[in-house]
């Protein structure tokens, strides 16, 4: 059963208002812009397998909503494209020539009349509505937008086929990698007044997006699907430093600072932007328990040192410190490791609580006043009896004064009497400086130690706990109430390498960008060297097991069409309990391996069709690590991050010398710092737990064989990416099927891209060389001339593992010449001049002229 058009032209076309639940919708596709390089820019084509032709009319409808505080914000939202030689485009331009309005309609090659504003209010805050109406048979086109309705005469035939495709496109010669930073939703297509489509774009994974109303999948490339934002935290910046390190962010700004030693490395949160400040001070003497802090009213960045009750203030102007610290450095620790901090913009103080130093945990409030310059102590705390001694708490402001969650210490302070984990939640009043504990947290709360802060963004506070008894650790976010001791884990763990005094982990809340800020630290066991790891995740937040909700064995929540009554209800569900398609991968190998491959590798199944979308009982490494069981269902989150590591180390192994891994080199690996019992006891825990969610892949089990631990699987029954590269890069002899089948493998991403171990670094870097020389290789074998648009995937692929692979440029520009594409052929020669740049620090020496008559 089909709801009628006008009924769904109703429910999709209605004004945003603040009241109306899309506001609030917390899925759909986010667009990758100019904060990515163009081949990793974000597509979406409705039409992948044909086009939608019409006699009448054709209409589309769909959410839209800008993502705040980008650098640019040009591009295109929408390309209709007729019949290969007409395009309608509408554009979003934001440059002083747009002045009359920054959402413009091209025609062809012409600005058309329409053009039109939406408010930024708008725009970042919540989801609008936009209908797309062409009408063949009066030649006119419309847009409803913001309320309002504008219209445009066209010089098209009557009736015609269309594709429709969103943000970039490598559709012939309408390709465009000019991206707005917009998010999409909800898109519905109706084709001669009959509904041929709704794409809620609600995916949690995956390069398909299904039609709620229709058979056509639309197909999307590089795509960021915003349900998982929202459950999974991001990585999103590594970042290094020379010695002892301290972080602060500017919730304002949304900026992330890390201070070294010799430079002020800034992180944006909502441009992803890194830009690092050489001080102009000489260098800064940053000792143990060093932390920094934001003023909230002046934006003035501090850092500061309790032991020594000394505070410095950076001045972004002339980009120097006012104040050092102690030289040389003391050899002692600090007496407040992990304290917990707060800024009070009340009475602009900063105070400081708790901490730990010379095996005694610490119940001190220190205060230093802004204005005045004056250090104080505050004793009241150990008179009071509330606040006991501790570290590793969790703090932050909130709605009725400053709080404190959990931490470990004792009641003495004395770490040899009785040490324990503190179950409770405690207020602090810096107006009448006294102590109150809010409820205490019982049995729910499982972990009591904290990353540094807790913070508020709605109703609730977040805290990200862990076990401070385990070295490969994990930080889980836990969301509390205020009022009673009530939690609940929400999204997937961080990884986190405990190593107490050498590390330091603190979360932020971003209102702007609506988003959580967390950050992991760990500095060298020789001080030389301090490396952060920055993750994101938008709120509101979910629960990390929603991803189970996409499993086709699951029943899934049904829309509620408000206007559609009963029955039309029913069909909906109906619709959407098939709807879900399974991840599209990549095409898969085709044929067997010449009979000279590596003798270590097995080869490939026999088999000729492409792969279905998420494939049962399938292990894909390049792009995200992804785990599919024998049922469909994606596994990858039940592996922690230890045993994720321990299940790739043995499968690598397994691959790429057959022969697997023995359990020394298994403990260099993962336990170096743990004794032989330790490392042997760690191994047996983890083995038996991924042992336990193998068996939800039939054909696939870690075994012991000749004194080494392998993965033992039959390759006709589980399919692994990675066993197919290596067949096909280790022929002899690669063919044009071959080669289409590689791309179909590296198109996914590069390998294991979502994950860093050193022991990894190798294997990624044999396979980029693999992949670059083999593409070359074959480019070389074949003439631009004859094929230059595949030239052009060959070449792209490279530039996906090399970014200045001076080969792969000169190959693209050549075919895109060849094309008649010479702007296309120019931007990719300035992009990779640009990156030249960026690596070697000098500019590139050939002329684009020069290359396009050289021979390739």
């Amino acid at each position: 059963m089909k709801l009628p058009f006008f009924l769904l032209t109703f429910l999709f076309v209605i004004p945003i208002t603040a009241d109306n639940p899309a506001n609030a919708q917390s899925y759909g596709l986010r667009f990758a812009s100019y904060e990515a390089l163009q081949d990793h820019r974000t597509t979406l084509d409705l039409t992948p397998a044909k086009p939608v032709c019409i006699s009448e009319s054709l209409e589309f409808a769909f959410d839209l909503s800008f993502v705040p505080k980008q650098k640019t914000y040009f591009g295109y939202i929408f390309r209709l494209i007729g019949d290969d030689k007409n395009n309608i485009d509408l554009i979003y331009d934001n440059g002083i020539a747009a002045a009359n309005g920054r959402f413009r309609v091209i025609a062809g090659d012409k600005l058309s009349g329409i053009a039109f504003n939406i408010s930024d209010q708008a725009l970042f805050a919540g989801w609008n509505k936009f209908l797309v109406k062409l009408d063949a048979k009066s030649r006119k086109l419309s847009i409803t937008a913001g309320g309002k309705t504008y219209t445009h005469t066209l010089d098209i035939a009557p009736g015609g086929c269309y594709q429709l495709l969103f943000g970039a496109n490598q559709h012939k010669s309408f390709q465009t990698t000019d991206v707005p930073p917009m998010n999409l939703a909800n898109i519905q297509l109706s084709q001669d007044g009959k509904p041929a489509g709704l794409w809620p774009l609600d995916e949690h994974s995956g390069e398909t997006a299904h039609n709620q109303k229709g058979k056509v999948t639309a197909v999307t490339k590089n795509p960021v699907w915003i349900e998982k934002l929202h459950e999974a935290w991001q990585p999103r910046k590594r970042m290094v430093t020379s010695g002892f390190a301290c972080s602060a962010l500017d919730q304002k700004r949304e900026m992330l600072y890390l201070i070294g030693e010799d430079s002020l490395h800034t992180y944006s949160v909502a441009s992803q932007v890194t830009v690092s400040y050489p001080y102009q001070s000489g260098r800064l003497h940053l000792a143990k328990g060093n932390q920094a802090f934001v003023d909230t009213v002046s934006g003035n960045l501090y850092t500061y040192n309790a032991d020594q009750q000394r505070i410095a203030r950076f001045n972004f102007a002339s980009r120097k410190w006012d104040n050092n610290f102690i030289f040389p450095i003391p050899e002692s620790s600090t007496e407040y490791w992990h304290s917990n901090k707060f800024y009070s913009a009340a009475d602009s103080s900063l105070y400081i609580f708790g901490g730990y130093g010379h095996l005694t945990y610490k119940n001190k409030v220190h205060r230093y006043h802004l204005p005045t310059g004056r250090w104080a102590v505050d004793s009241t705390a150990a008179i009071a009896g509330i606040y006991t001694p501790r570290y590793l708490a969790a703090g932050g402001v909130g709605p009725r004064g400053m709080y404190v969650l959990g931490g470990y210490g004792s009641l003495t302070g004395q770490q040899i009497l009785n040490p324990r984990n503190w179950n409770d939640l405690l207020r602090f009043d810096p107006k009448t400086r006294t102590w109150k504990k809010v409820y205490d947290t019982g049995t729910d709360l499982a972990q009591l130690n904290f990353a540094n802060s807790l913070v508020f963004p709605d109703g609730y506070f977040y805290a990200l706990s862990f076990p401070k008894n385990r070295y490969n650790s994990e930080l889980q976010l836990v969301r509390g109430s205020l009022d009673k001791p009530e939690f609940k884990a929400m999204a997937t763990p961080i990884p986190y390498s405990f190593h107490d005094t050498h590390s330091f982990a603190d979360l932020f809340y971003c209102p702007d960008s609506k988003q959580l800020v967390a950050f992991t630290m760990t500095r060298a066991e020789d001080d030389k060297q301090t490396v952060m790891q920055v993750y994101t995740l938008l709120s509101p937040v979910r629960e990390a097991h929603a991803e189970v909700a996409t499993a086709e064995s699951e029943p899934l929540p049904v829309w509620p069409f408000v206007a559609g009554g009963t029955g039309l209800l029913m069909g909906a569900a109906w619709l959407y309990f098939r709807r879900r398609g399974m991840e599209t991968t990549a095409s898969q190998p085709q044929g067997e391996p010449a009979p000279e491959a590596h003798p270590a590798l097995a080869p490939l199944r026999k088999s000729t069709s492409q792969a279905p979308p998420q494939e049962k009982n399938s292990i894909s490494l390049f792009g995200d690590l992804q785990l599919v069981d024998n049922s469909g269902t994606d596994i990858t989150q039940a592996l922690t991050p230890l045993i994720k590591e321990l299940f790739l180390v043995i499968l690598l192994y397994t691959i790429r010398w057959k022969r697997g891994i023995n359990s020394d080199k298994l403990r260099e690996l993962l336990w170096s710092d743990k004794t032989a019992e330790s490392a042997r006891n760690n191994r047996s825990v983890n083995l038996t737990k991924l042992k336990a969610i193998l068996t939800k892949m039939p054909h696939c089990q870690i075994v012991m064989n000749a004194g080494h631990w392998k993965l033992d699987f039959d390759e006709n029954e589980v399919h692994v990416d990675y066993l197919d590269f290596m067949n096909i890069t280790s022929s002899k002899i690669i063919d044009r099927p071959m080669i289409e089948a590689l791309i179909g493998i590296t198109n996914k991403g590069s390998f294991l891209s979502n994950l860093e171990f050193e022991w990894l670094d190798p294997f990624k870097s044999e396979i980029s060389n693999i992949v670059v020389n083999t593409f070359l290789n074959y480019a070389g074998s074949i003439s631009v001339s004859d094929d230059p648009e595949f030239v052009i995937r060959l070449a792209g692929n490279i530039s996906y593992f090399d970014p200045a692979n001076e080969e792969a440029m000169i190959l693209k520009c050549k075919s895109f010449a060849l094309l008649g594409k010479h702007s296309l052929a120019k931007s990719t020669f300035e992009s990779f001049t640009r990156e030249y740049n960026n690596i070697y620090g000098e500019e590139f020496r050939r002329e684009l002229a020069d290359i396009l008559k050289s021979e390739v």
